[in-house]
């Protein structure tokens, strides 16, 4: 998503004219993102049975407490799991609305547990338009069909994902973790066939919806506490069992910062965990520093 907020709207292979249609597909990016914060805002904001350790007057647990916080200890073993890996690579095939465009690309996907992403695009199967690799304190992006170059701090690089989301922040969607690192449970309800867990950190609220039937994480809602305007919901479905774990095989990430929406579709293959991989990266010379 990094590398997409500097690349993509340059590069002259995805450049076209702005059609009713480009609008349409922007407008209906921004009303999803919209709806999604709307929704979250209005159940954090609600006086309900989810409150974990709510007290009566009587100075006692109310038995909506009770039950939040029974439910809680009951689904500690699965909102506290992570995938865990060393590695992970993988090919994903992705398309792009926002901004007045719609895309379709290929990015392939490698990471260094906490220490390096780096992400490599192309069209048409064969040309390759970007690459980037990306650390906790910096990013580096070249644009070949431009022959530009982008680096700086990683805070610099933060154009799609809410503000003050970081390097491990953008390593846990693609590994399809929980977004935020440390945060606590606050909440926790049955809805059906889920388990609804929200946890807080910071300004953030995050709330996770668990299959009960297998325990996969199959939806996270973000959005910052307040009146601004920033959220990010991941929906993941298709899992695939790599190394004891599910992965989710199809993700849908809808977007909005301030007044900017993308809606973002990714489909894994070719996913691997624990290889040993390179990360290939150099400035080739004559590029423009942006």
């Amino acid at each position: 998503m990094v590398l997409m907020s500097f690349t993509l709207p340059s590069c002259k292979l995805f450049k076209h004219k702005t059609s009713k249609k480009d609008k349409a597909i922007a407008l209906r990016a921004k009303q999803v993102a919209d709806s999604m914060s709307l929704a979250i805002k209005s159940e954090v904001s609600k006086s309900d049975s989810l409150s974990v350790g709510k007290v009566s007057d009587s100075g006692s647990l109310d038995s909506a407490g009770l039950i939040a916080n029974d439910i809680l200890l009951r689904t500690e073993g699965i909102w506290q799991k992570r995938i865990q890996f060393s590695t992970f690579s993988a090919k994903a095939k992705m398309h792009y609305e926002g901004g007045e465009k719609s895309l379709d690309f290929v990015a392939n996907i490698r990471i260094k547990k906490d220490s390096i992403i780096w992400v490599s695009v192309t069209v048409a199967g064969i040309v390759q338009v970007a690459r980037a690799i990306i650390t906790p304190d910096s990013f580096k992006a070249v644009l070949y069909t431009e022959k530009e170059v982008y680096q700086g701090p990683i805070s610099k690089a933060n154009q799609i994902l809410p503000e003050g989301l970081d390097f491990y922040s953008l390593q846990n969607v693609l590994m399809g973790n929980p977004v935020l690192n440390n945060a606590t449970a606050s909440s926790a309800a049955e809805e059906g066939q889920d388990w609804i867990i929200r946890m807080l950190q910071n300004n953030y609220i995050e709330q996770l919806q668990f299959d009960k039937g297998d325990s996969t994480l199959r939806k996270s809602q973000l959005i910052t506490q307040g009146n601004v305007n920033k959220s990010l919901m991941h929906t993941m479905s298709n899992f695939s069992v790599l190394n004891n774990m599910k992965i989710a095989v199809d993700r849908k990430l809808n977007i909005l910062n301030d007044s900017n929406a993308v809606m973002v579709e990714m489909n894994y293959s070719n996913m691997a965990l624990d290889n040993e991989l390179s990360y290939p990266f150099s400035i080739p010379k004559n590029y423009t520093l942006k």
